[in-house]
């Protein structure tokens, strides 16, 4: 994060109560800029929901006794682009699969982002799958840019895992947007 302007940075437990103070957070940092805060906050709760549905790091924070998941998200200004990144403890077992998926979504354009997230979503869901399985489908569509995975080994059984991606300050009419309002 060196070098950059941090707008946000958030380490802890990923529940509702968090994710709509930091949604109110960004309406209100970015109000001159109302599609990019759109994309800000629709890659952040994606980003977020990954870290509450998988993070192999997890806390019950509230009277439910709901597990929630751990991990960090920030948002720094890099030049003409926003920088998002997650980063969350993941089990050993599961770091492959992630970053192949990864890998096949860096490798489409975004027609093809649109069409392997149909294909997904009428896929039967895997058993203990929490979530759409699209997510990280829709944070490369919405952030018309690649997504940029790490890992590093953290003990036998985990690994930390960071997904980054960025987001144009000065988003253009694009063919998401004429086609939504068509």
């Amino acid at each position: 994060m060196e070098g950059h302007k941090v707008f946000l940075y958030y380490k802890g437990p990923f529940d509702e109560i968090i994710l709509n103070k930091i949604g109110t957070y960004l309406r209100y940092k970015f109000p001159a800029s109302p599609r990019a805060c759109g994309k800000l906050f629709s890659i952040f709760i994606e980003l977020a929901q990954n870290i509450s549905y998988y993070s192999a790091e997890t806390e019950i924070y509230d009277d439910s006794e709901k597990r929630h998941g751990i991990g960090t998200i920030a948002i720094l200004d890099a030049g003409e682009k926003f920088k998002l990144i997650s980063g969350n403890l993941v089990e050993n077992d599961i770091v492959d699969d992630i970053v192949s998926k990864i890998e096949k979504i860096n490798q489409l354009d975004h027609e093809g982002l649109r069409q392997l997230k149909k294909e997904v979503r009428s896929s039967p869901r895997k058993e203990g799958h929490k979530g759409g399985n699209i997510g990280l489908i829709q944070i490369a569509i919405k952030s018309e840019n690649p997504l940029e995975v790490e890992t590093k080994p953290y003990d036998a059984q985990h690994s930390f895992i960071t997904l980054t991606t960025y987001i144009n300050k000065d988003i253009e009419e694009t063919s998401e947007t004429t086609s939504s309002h068509a």
